[in-house]
């Protein structure tokens, strides 16, 4: 196996071919470096190593510039998923982030257009984050069809032609993450017509380049795709080593997500059914693991958190598993909105991955709503008898093989300062470790069982009901023995969306759902008294509109705009130039 070590390094050539030092001409790659890209790609082996350089780059930080207060979710592909597919939903709160910083919570939810103005670190970051690799891809595919194999040596054209796959895999994938931020939605974007980004798929392409379609980029990703899968075929076998490569049932899942973007459903339906081949829905050992190794079984793509590629504070676990340095020490605790939790049937298996008062059958539910227990501000429990049973609930779920702290270890008094639990806390996510640094956990960049959900999702949307049903049995009982399904028509599409809720909750989805969903991103507000209200401070308490913030949408960042003549607008499609 190729060591870590050697891809970081391949990485780093590669990257000093693609990236300039200042972040508003880091497309300008054409001159940048000492390695002439057709050297990176001048054997198979090599134009592996640099794909492999690019791949890595999906878990580490992009943008040291902001690395500061929160690092862990600035963590390439999973700062991607967490930071900007989970904190603006619906379904997870993270106390600390709102409580320490109060006027975020306006960005997280939407509400305001400073989004759009492209002045922003979240707009810049993710550009740069997508743009980055993108250029890397650029350069590979650029040569790659230069590489030496010898007499058309079989085992050498199989390797070249799963690394090129791979190129054309990941492009799509990067454009897809820029869809999801940059792009309307689907309903919202005239068919596709609407402005977007821009596209580029050559290190040869001009600098000043005007904003594509929406249908050009999708056109663009199916047809990188097409490629990726037709090459994957071809090589005959797969060359993966480690867990962040892409092969063929990951360019089926990406298919999927990004025909999802297009309501493209019997792509979706397809793709997704193909991804899948191979894998199963996890079992509950696997399930309620911790997410703390990779699941042979039932994941497909992941990074590879060795320790060797551990952060310490800029680490995706840092900041996310519940018995990590940030939970024990910063006061963050990870809960899932009451809301949904209450849509969760009491014999579903899942309702484990989160304390709920349901849970403390010796305490009253009206304890949970009073001020003298829990504090109004930041939901956090006071009363010494919530927090002696809420640590005995979550010590008697600890995983096993977990080596390291119990949730929320330091939560053990009434001290309001010290205090971090609170009801819906979730305990999906651990890591190993004696101080939660050290970040030795597994997060999924993709599961089958979300193939499972896309499939299901699609079935429901092209009426092919008994599929969607059998689907949904698939995945669900394994978690809840008495789980049926009889519903048709829009309460089956709903009940799909539900439960792809709860199985990914937590995993970088929400946000983006319902972006492409069209529904309101609600948190309800707990209040003093009353059982059946929500679990979210009353002050970081909303219901947003999916109208708001001009659907949703990030505007383009101002170092993209100060190096490309042919914007002039933040907002993608506002203003067309040259028209």
């Amino acid at each position: 196996m190729l060591t870590n070590k050697y891809l970081k390094g391949a990485a780093a050539a590669l990257c000093a071919l693609a990236l300039s030092a200042c972040a508003s001409d880091y497309l300008d790659t054409p001159t940048h470096g000492s390695i002439p890209a057709d050297n990176i790609c001048a054997t198979p082996e090599s134009a592996r190593m640099a794909m492999l350089g690019a791949q890595s780059g999906m878990a580490v930080p992009w943008n040291n510039e902001y690395m500061s207060p929160l690092q862990g979710f600035w963590q390439g592909e999973t700062g991607y998923s967490y930071y900007t597919g989970e904190l603006p939903g619906s379904d997870c709160y993270i106390n600390a982030i709102y409580d320490q910083a109060p006027s975020w919570v306006i960005l997280y939810s939407m509400q305001d257009n400073a989004l759009s103005s492209g002045d922003m670190r979240w707009n810049t970051t993710w550009w740069y984050y997508a743009y980055a690799m993108i250029a890397q891809v650029n350069e590979v595919l650029n040569v790659i069809d230069g590489t030496d194999v010898g007499e058309n040596n079989p085992d050498k054209v199989a390797l070249r032609d799963f690394t090129k796959a791979q190129a054309y895999a990941l492009r799509a994938h990067c454009y897809w993450r820029l869809l999801q931020v940059y792009a309307p939605r689907w309903a919202d974007s005239n068919n596709g017509e609407k402005k977007t980004v821009v596209l580029r798929t050559s290190p040869n392409d001009p600098q000043n380049k005007a904003v594509s379609t929406m249908n050009e980029v999708l056109d663009q990703c199916y047809s990188d795709l097409d490629n990726a899968i037709s090459l994957f075929t071809s090589a005959g076998k797969s060359f993966r080593t480690l867990n962040y490569e892409i092969n063929l049932n990951v360019a089926y899942g990406i298919y999927a997500r990004v025909a999802a973007l297009k309501n493209d459903w019997q792509t979706v339906r397809t793709m997704a059914h193909n991804a899948r081949q191979g894998k199963r829905i996890a079992t509950d050992e696997e399930a309620f693991g911790g997410y703390m190794s990779y699941n042979e079984n039932e994941w497909m793509w992941a990074p590879s958190f060795a320790s060797i590629d551990n952060f310490i504070y800029g680490n995706f676990c840092t900041f996310w598993c519940c018995n990590s340095y940030a939970a024990l020490n910063s006061r963050y605790t990870n809960a899932i909105n009451r809301d949904l939790y209450k849509m969760i049937p009491a014999e579903d298996k899942r309702t484990n991955w989160w304390l709920t008062y349901e849970k403390m059958p010796a305490l009253r539910p009206s304890m949970f709503y009073m001020n003298t227990a829990v504090n109004p501000a930041t939901g956090a429990f006071k009363n010494p008898r919530m927090l002696s049973a809420a640590k005995s609930w979550m010590d008697e779920h600890k995983p096993a093989g977990v080596t390291g702290n119990n949730a929320y270890e330091t939560a053990t008094t009434n001290d309001e300062t010290t205090s971090i639990i609170r009801d819906g806390a979730q305990i999906k996510f651990w890591c190993n470790g004696l101080t939660g640094e050290d970040g030795l956990a597994q997060v999924p960049f993709m599961r089958a069982t979300e193939m499972y959900l896309y499939e299901a999702e699609a079935c429901a949307e092209l009426g092919m009901t008994s599929d969607a049903q059998a689907l949904l049995l698939e995945i669900n009982q394994p978690r809840n023995a008495s789980y049926t399904c009889s519903l048709t028509g829009q309460a089956l599409i709903d009940e799909v969306r539900l439960y792809r809720r709860i199985e990914l909750w937590g995993e970088g989805f929400c946000w983006f759902d319902l972006k492409r969903w069209g529904l309101n991103m609600t948190r309800t507000a707990w209040e003093a008294g009353n059982v059946n209200s929500g679990n979210i401070p009353a002050g970081l308490a909303c219901d947003v509109d999916p109208s708001s913030n001009h659907g949703w949408r990030y505007g383009i960042p101002n170092s993209e705009r100060t190096y490309n003549d042919l914007i002039t607008e933040p907002i993608p499609g506002e203003v067309i130039v040259g028209e």
